[in-house]
């Protein structure tokens, strides 16, 4: 419905009752809202709203003579997320926290290994312009708990090494609660890699996530683009998606930084759950093994993939 037509609907809803002592004041004030904005009245509550998850996956296995062949290991994962959002009048404030660890213990083996290791902040504020239209500023930090290390044992990660900060305003579009797309046409990364062991044996222009040799960060500036769909599929079951877009305009912008997730929770009682994660990405500047068509091995990027399934406690916060 367009404004004009929205205007003089409700010149048809105010003048009547102002002529009665007995309309009700709440009628008016809703009335006089839809003539200030053009729109009805915001139906989704003002004040926090508060969700949480926390996921404990265990697995052990014990072989005594077992001739299948085989070794006795313990594993487990333990990985939370929590929103927090808040709302009031035009004003709203989303943020969201991912924390994830696991790792697995094999018999013989010295050390473990470590299979997740995540943390990642988002936090938007935005003022509503129109309907479902907001201005908005959004922030992101992403790194992970402990060092990790490829198949010869080589360090090849670390606390803030990589870690990301992200700073962009834009539009955020939110139609409703459960889904939300925002896009900054100008937003600052920095990219920080704090651990001078993964440059060595590197030439001074080579680069590690991005960050050059000889440097502990770098400043990039670009387009980014963030959607998010969540839905309650089943009274036990939850589905959430988002995904993340990053063009580099200093530096190579063709290629784009993609990262994108999928987490399904199975409720099976108030304590027991199962999850399904799926972690997407692809970043250029992350070099990885790979093998040529002639078996030659060397690194470049390639696409990462991560799938965890698992079965244990669940406590909704």
């Amino acid at each position: 419905m367009n404004r004009p037509l929205t205007l003089l609907l409700s010149l048809f809803v105010v003048l009547p009752t102002i002529a009665q002592n007995d309309v009700d004041k709440g009628a008016r004030d809703a009335a006089a809202a839809t003539m200030q904005t053009g729109v009805p009245p915001d139906t989704i509550p003002d004040g926090w709203k508060k969700s949480g998850i926390i996921n404990i996956n265990m697995t052990q296995v014990n072989l005594t003579n077992w001739a299948a062949g085989g070794f006795s290991s313990v594993s487990g994962i333990a990985m939370f997320n929590g929103t927090a959002n808040w709302k009031k009048g035009r004003k709203a404030w989303d943020n969201s926290l991912i924390l994830a660890f696991g790792g697995q213990h094999v018999h013989n083996n010295t050390e473990p290994q470590k299979t997740d290791d995540r943390i990642e902040l988002n936090s938007k504020y935005g003022y509503e312009l129109k309907k479902s239209l907001y201005l908005a500023g959004v922030f992101q930090f992403r790194t992970q708990f402990t060092e990790g290390f490829n198949a010869e044992g080589n360090r090849i990660s670390n606390f803030m090494a990589p870690g990301y900060a992200l700073l962009g305003v834009g539009l955020d579009y939110r139609p409703s609660e459960n889904f939300t797309v925002f896009f900054s046409p100008a937003t600052a990364r920095m990219v920080v890699v704090n651990d001078d062991l993964l440059f060595e044996g590197l030439g001074p222009d080579d680069r590690v996530y991005g960050v050059k040799n000889g440097s502990t960060s770098e400043l990039e500036l670009g387009g980014y683009l963030r959607l998010q769909y969540k839905k309650d599929l089943a009274k036990n079951i939850t589905f959430l998606t988002r995904g993340d877009l990053f063009s580099n305009y200093l530096r190579n912008p063709q290629n784009i930084d993609v990262t994108w997730e999928t987490l399904w929770t199975f409720k099976v009682n108030e304590w027991f759950a199962a999850t399904l994660n799926t972690v997407l990405i692809y970043d250029h500047d992350t070099q990885l093994p790979r093998v040529d068509d002639a078996g030659l091995a060397y690194t470049g990027p390639a696409t990462q993939f991560k799938q965890t399934l698992g079965i244990g406690l669940s406590f909704k916060l």
